[in-house]
């Protein structure tokens, strides 16, 4: 009997290890091989739960064509594998922390739900779990600590010439314009690249909005969240962002915006208001410093994943 049965469960296994391990195309409703990242598996069931996600964080994704969202979730969860794979060298995953809770819960907030288990709820009807959800904010949190812990000692701001530039503002302006944009960052690896990207976003802009084509295309954090980013004044932008912003209208969006080593920027303009200049020196200075950077961990952290995903196998079956 003992016998019989340590052959059923060998059976069993092997028969799971074929599955995953062979190329045999199965019917829709069988579990295949989609991608292969180094020693990794994608399939189709995960790209399956990364679409559903994606649907969760915003429901117009819905609408989006079904092969352009199926491409997109693949991508995505190609690039979470890739960081996976990488954090696994220095770390342990799969760890529970007071830490992760709160970033749970930051998470969950932006999304206007009030506590785990109403959250628990929601992403119950897109066939996702809670702890689903926590794995794939701990991945991102770890490689942000990951970065920070690899870039910290070559962050560099000038901040004399901070000051300088936020006086000249304060000086030269009685009042100040605020804009409420969404953002779209990608990267492309030449011209022709550039120009191929640029057209299928202006393509799914026009066609699904461009919140949507934030959660499609765009490679920032923000993506998430339909590329919101939320009030800024001009005092906390670049002077060539501005200009560009002062070109367009509500409702529009800017050219590229060639942002060094990170990719391009494409900015929305949703609001738009002028405001008397009522700043306080030292908060806008301090929000300045801590938005440069932001914006040299985004540098860095883009330069260093395309780096792995370079020395990584990807094979799409």
């Amino acid at each position: 009997m003992k016998k019989n049965l340590l052959f059923t469960n060998f059976l069993k296994f092997f028969l799971i290890f074929f599955l995953f391990s062979s190329n045999i195309c199965y019917s829709e409703n069988d579990i295949f091989i989609a991608v292969k990242v180094d020693n990794e598996i994608i399939t189709n069931i995960d790209i399956q739960k990364e679409s559903n996600y994606l649907i969760a964080l915003n429901n117009n994704l819905s609408n989006v064509e079904k092969e352009t969202l199926h491409k997109i979730a693949k991508d995505s969860i190609i690039r979470e594998k890739i960081k996976k794979i990488e954090l696994t060298k220095y770390m342990e995953l799969g760890q529970e922390s007071d830490y992760l809770n709160q970033v749970l819960v930051n998470f969950y907030t932006k999304l206007n739900i009030k506590n785990d288990e109403e959250f628990k709820t929601y992403i119950s009807k897109y066939n996702l779990s809670l702890n689903e959800i926590k794995r794939k904010l701990e991945i991102e949190t770890a490689w942000n600590e990951i970065i920070f812990e690899k870039y910290r000692k070559q962050i560099t701001i000038n901040e004399e010439k901070l000051k300088k530039e936020l006086q000249e503002k304060i000086n030269n302006a009685e009042n100040v314009t605020s804009y409420f944009l969404s953002e779209i960052v990608f990267n492309a690896n030449n011209k022709e690249d550039f120009d191929k990207k640029l057209n299928e976003i202006k393509s799914s802009i026009l066609e699904n909005g461009f919140n949507n084509t934030a959660n499609l295309y765009s490679i920032s954090d923000s993506s998430k969240f339909q590329g919101d980013i939320g009030w800024l004044n001009e005092n906390q932008l670049s002077d060539i962002t501005v200009e560009s912003l002062k070109n367009i209208k509500l409702n529009e969006y800017t050219k590229p915006i060639n942002i060094s080593g990170t990719g391009f920027l494409i900015l929305y303009l949703k609001e738009k208001k002028e405001e008397k200049l009522k700043i306080n020196f030292e908060d806008e200075f301090s929000k300045l410093i801590s938005a440069e950077k932001n914006r040299q961990f985004n540098q860095f952290s883009s330069i260093y994943f395309n780096k792995i995903k370079f020395n990584t196998v990807i094979n799409e079956k």
